[in-house]
């Protein structure tokens, strides 16, 4: 006699963590500040009012109109110091962020089973 086939396992899609979110942000903000003086949001979105400047800041348009800023974030990034700071500073979010998650682990768990998992958007903490 043949063997069945069986159904194959559904698995819940996976849902994207504030958490994660949160902790790539902060990443993110520790190398853009470090190299180039603004933080992420200000990097992609560039100065959101014409005529007002960043403060300085390196922003993606500006990179996109002068090419030659790519040298100046190469000097700041070959620069052992800014390195080592962005090394340290990385290490620390990062044991903050699994330290954090570990104190709060059950009340992360219940946010996700009573609010996040009902209400089906696709997000947990």
């Amino acid at each position: 006699m043949a063997r069945r086939k069986m159904a194959p396992r559904r698995r819940a899609p996976r849902a994207t963590s504030i958490l994660g979110l949160a902790e790539g942000y902060v990443q993110a903000n520790i190398v853009t500040e470090e190299l180039m003086k603004v933080n992420p949001i200000e990097f992609v979105v560039g100065d959101v009012v014409s005529g007002v400047s960043s403060g300085g800041g390196i922003s993606l348009i500006e990179i996109i109109r002068r090419p030659e800023l790519l040298g100046t974030i190469g000097m700041n990034a070959s620069n052992p110091s800014k390195l080592a700071n962005i090394a340290v500073q990385s290490l620390v979010a990062r044991a903050a962020f699994k330290f954090g998650k570990r104190i709060l682990r059950p009340n992360i768990n219940l946010l996700n089973r009573l609010v996040f998992r009902p209400a089906n958007i696709g997000v947990k903490l």
